[in-house]
């Protein structure tokens, strides 16, 4: 479980300015596996698994992106789409039980790296594992009554949910309308949409948005859907229909990842001219982050700094400079405050008895940078 950076960064706001909060307050939960996806498979014939790992692609670079389908049909993504056995790292079938039947399954991950160099060239955002969390309070009225979706919901309801959220990357959750939420805020209330019980119910989740959800069935059997996004003091409002509940429900998802990826996910800093990324790694406390952030900022040639990204141990910052980045390296090596980082040899394997009762230590995340150096203690 990553570590979590916001007690150290709340104390920076005062000197680094207000407009860092909404950078810092959307980074608190990591998305696990954006580039492994499983995909249905037939046979294990080749033509099977070539469109197999088209579509594995295509959602890949989906979530990763933030965005719909329709956004992805860049000309360097669909050339990527034609040759998909490019970016793959490895792939294995697997077979699993669903509804009382065998079905076989292709899992498939991707080469990180790849993924992203197929989006920033094609002028698409690579959205990192640190997304914003979202609590999802929804009712459904199946013309029977309207319930609300919640962790005791039944299971078709609540999988469908998460099959599209983790489709699309977003770390959506079901309340569990105990006691404690049942005191707080009723049926009646989330179908009213009435924001303030609405957001006060949900601070117990500690989550950075809240999707209000209300879903019913028409006389002609479609299913209407209105939603509403709360996120740092925003609203945004869509509508869909659909032929099922699981189509109102995807819409659900559908949109919210949307709206947070416009906010969250954009174009690659290190695209525009004048704009480098630079990774520092070991930056474990608020002194460490201080040290590096005053020490790029002061660079020579540097005219803005600001962080970009957190990780556990490190942070990525994004520096405008007048010499672009050959400028950039030169002066970090000229100080004595960052050393370049390359990657450890392999190290030799370890007998039973050198690793028993060893716990596993942190992998550290590598950003998407231009640069990577790591703070000398």
């Amino acid at each position: 479980m990553r570590a979590n950076p916001m007690p150290y960064f709340r104390l920076l706001l005062p000197w680094l300015g207000l407009w860092l909060l909404p950078a810092l307050i959307a980074r608190a939960e990591v998305v696990e596996n954006l580039y492994r996806v499983e995909v249905p498979v037939a046979d294990q014939e080749r033509d099977t698994r070539t469109r197999a790992l088209t579509d594995a692609l295509r959602q890949v670079l989906m979530r990763v992106s933030g965005r719909d389908e329709l956004a992805l049909m860049e000309p360097g993504v669909e050339q990527a789409l034609a040759l998909p056995t490019r970016y793959v790292e490895r792939y294995r079938y697997t077979v699993r039980q669903e509804n009382g039947q065998r079905q076989l399954r292709m899992e498939v991950r991707f080469e990180p790296e790849a993924i992203n160099r197929i989006l920033r060239e094609s002028h698409l955002p690579v959205w990192g594992r640190n997304r914003p969390g979202v609590l999802a309070w929804v009712v459904i009225d199946d013309r029977h009554g309207r319930k609300l979706l919640s962790s005791d919901s039944p299971a078709a309801w609540r999988d469908e949910v998460a099959r599209e959220a983790a489709r699309r990357g977003l770390p959506l959750r079901l309340p569990l309308y105990d006691l404690t939420d049942r005191a707080r805020l009723t049926v009646a209330d989330v179908w009213g949409n009435f924001e303030d019980r609405l957001l006060d119910a949900s601070q117990r989740y500690q989550v950075q948005a809240v999707l209000v959800g209300r879903i019913y069935q028409t006389y002609r059997n479609r299913w209407r859907s209105h939603w509403t996004l709360y996120n740092e003091g925003r609203r945004d409002d869509w509508e869909s229909e659909g032929v099922s509940l699981a189509a109102a429900l995807a819409a659900g998802v559908a949109g919210s990842t949307r709206q947070l990826a416009e906010r969250y996910a954009r174009v690659a800093a290190s695209s525009l001219p004048g704009v480098v990324r630079v990774q520092v790694l070991g930056i474990r406390n608020l002194a460490d982050y201080t040290r590096a952030f005053r020490y790029l900022a002061r660079l020579d040639g540097v005219t803005r700094a600001a962080p970009d990204e957190v990780a556990p141990d490190s942070t990525l910052f994004s520096l405008a400079s007048r010499n672009g980045l050959p400028a950039i390296s030169r002066a970090i090596e000229l100080g004595h405050t960052l050393v370049p980082e390359t990657a450890a040899p392999p190290a030799a394997p370890e007998t039973k008895a050198e690793t028993a009762g060893k716990a596993a230590l942190p992998v550290t995340e590598r950003l998407s940078a231009d640069l990577v150096y790591r703070l000398v203690p």
